[in-house]
């Protein structure tokens, strides 16, 4: 498996992929910053993201950023009693 400095590097490929998903899905770039952020943080300690082959690692971090965003708008929507 990947060590701690491995991690790190290999999510900082996907950092840029992950924030662009975040902010088109949220269109508020300060917001799109925190869930892409929360995504990688997310990933960091995914031990099935970690399982992947390259090439299965963009739809998954696809599928986490979208799951991360529609969270993210749903908290954000005020609640009616």
């Amino acid at each position: 498996m990947f060590d701690f400095g491995q991690k790190v590097l290999a999510l900082r490929r996907y950092e840029s992929l992950s924030y662009t998903l975040c902010v088109t899905l949220l269109i508020d770039e300060q917001a799109a910053s925190k869930a892409a952020e929360h995504v990688l943080c997310q990933l960091f300690t995914d031990r099935d993201f970690w399982k992947l082959s390259e090439i299965e690692r963009q739809p998954y971090l696809l599928r986490l950023c979208t799951r991360v965003c529609l969270q993210w708008k749903m908290d954000a929507v005020p609640r009616t009693s």
